[in-house]
């Protein structure tokens, strides 16, 4: 028959590199049992990712916010695809019911529950148990509204006899080419659906037992195609099987093709497989909270800046600490600025708040170059209280990054025309990517936490004037 032509000329050429190395197989059966559990169940609506799958069974890894249920019918697939090889590689073995049900139980592993529905529609749950033949019926309406009916729970048993009996006998006097026996004895199962849960994957893991054991490699079902492979088996319903048999060719050809490529020593990975790691880990990465979006040093990002957290800063400094005003002689802001590669610092002091919000911003805004510190604090000068006029003040330090930036806090006294020294330094209090908003209550509470810290230095101080000497 025409279209067994490439096949046929795939797997001689295939049998003419045989031997193949143990290297080289276990490499393909790694890449073959990967991609097998990954689309096998992707098939059913499994939600893991073909990484997460890989971590998951080489690494143990399982992906958070994931459903357990998902991991495990990864676990219990790739189990059975383990048990699928051992069958195979036991020539003698003769396909049962019993093995199938084995298999069934290995895929699925313990009992379980599921939504489900009542045959007049209402919302109910149905006991899964691996290995068993179904219960109930499992039929299922289409797209177009329709019920289709598989083989009733009676008829079961007797039509998975029927359907082992054949292949047994195809075995023993074959008239069917191995790939046109594997596609019917996939849509014969399906057909039945014998269990309650796993017989789109059992159908799939027994098309392959049949190719294995006929010399063929895994034959991977993608998930891609899920839509095509749903369509052709729509149309053997339909009394249309020749499309369902292309479908199941056509993936044939495709693991042998990758096979031949492994025994030759070439590159086993599909030409779109690094396409779609990339695609995985652009997900992955930039969709999380931790991706950076913007960059210092990019324009709007510096511009944006102030506007974005630095008055809001200020703002809130002042609002929490004007109470503290009354009780010194006098107070004044100031700034430090430093850009990349500059060699001196920019420093100005006001005593109004609100000229130097607009000296703040000037600075920020007109610099062209590159911001890499921005310093900022209010000073109190000279305490009202007789013998005990010192200073105190509250400074906070911004530090750029390419990605990120972070702020320390102080509380400074002792100011001198050579420095001054801190009485309380704080570690990083706010680290944080770059954003178009950020949390003014995190701000707001970092300011009232600095604030208590000045309090607190002006309580000691006041207690230790009033404390007569021993």
């Amino acid at each position: 028959m025409l279209l067994f032509i490439e096949v046929d000329r795939l797997k001689e050429e295939l049998d003419s590199l045989r031997p193949i190395t143990p290297e080289q197989e276990a490499r393909i059966l790694q890449k073959f049992r990967l991609d097998w559990n990954y689309n096998s169940n992707a098939i059913e609506g499994n939600s893991l990712t073909l990484g997460e799958t890989r971590s998951l069974l080489l690494h143990g890894l399982t992906a958070a916010g994931k459903p357990m249920r998902d991991h495990l019918d990864i676990k219990g697939h790739n189990e059975a695809v383990l048990g699928l090889e051992e069958f195979v590689r036991d020539n003698g073995r003769p396909l049962t019911e019993q093995f199938i049900r084995e298999m069934h139980q290995v895929l699925l592993g313990e009992a379980y529950e599921v939504p489900a529905q009542t045959p007049d529609g209402q919302p109910t749950r149905k006991h899964i148990v691996p290995g068993q033949y179904k219960t109930s019926p499992n039929n299922v309406l289409t797209a177009t509204g329709e019920m289709f009916y598989f083989a009733s729970p009676q008829e079961t048993p007797a039509r998975m006899t029927e359907l082992v009996d054949w292949y047994r006998q195809e075995d023993v006097v074959p008239t069917l080419h191995p790939a046109a026996l594997a596609a019917e004895f996939h849509y014969r199962f399906v057909h039945i659906h014998p269990f309650d849960d796993g017989n789109g994957r059992m159908s799939r893991l027994l098309m392959n037992l049949i190719l294995l054991r006929h010399g063929y490699p895994m034959t991977v079902i993608k998930a891609a195609d899920r839509n095509r492979y749903l369509a052709a088996l729509a149309e053997a319903d339909a009394g249309e099987f020749e499309p369902f048999l292309h479908f199941v060719v056509e993936n044939v050809e495709a693991g042998l093709r990758l096979m031949i490529r492994a025994a030759n020593g070439e590159d086993i990975n599909e030409p779109d497989d690094l396409d779609k790691k990339i695609t995985l880990l652009k997900k992955q990465v930039l969709s999380s909270e931790t991706a950076v979006k913007m960059l210092w040093g990019e324009e709007e990002t510096q511009e944006g800046f102030y506007d974005a957290i630095i008055k809001s800063w200020l703002d809130e400094l002042e609002k929490q600490t004007h109470g503290f005003n009354d009780l010194f002689m006098g107070h004044d802001y100031s700034l430090i600025i430093s850009s990349v590669n500059s060699h001196s610092n920019k420093i100005e002091r006001k005593s109004n708040i609100e000229e130097f919000k607009s000296l703040s911003r000037n600075s920020f805004l007109e610099t062209t170059a590159t911001i890499d510190y921005f310093g900022f604090s209010k000073r109190w000068n000279h305490f009202r209280q007789q013998n005990n006029g010192f200073d105190v003040g509250i400074s906070f330090g911004l530090t750029f990054n390419l990605d990120s930036f972070s702020v320390t806090g102080a509380i400074i006294t002792d100011f001198t025309s050579t420095g001054s020294s801190a009485v309380y330094r704080s570690p990083e209090i706010f680290t944080s990517l770059y954003k178009a908003e950020y949390d003014l209550n995190h701000i707001k509470n970092i300011n009232h936490k600095l604030a208590n810290k000045v309090y607190d230095f002006i309580a000691t101080k006041v207690a230790e004037a009033d404390t007569p000497p021993a």
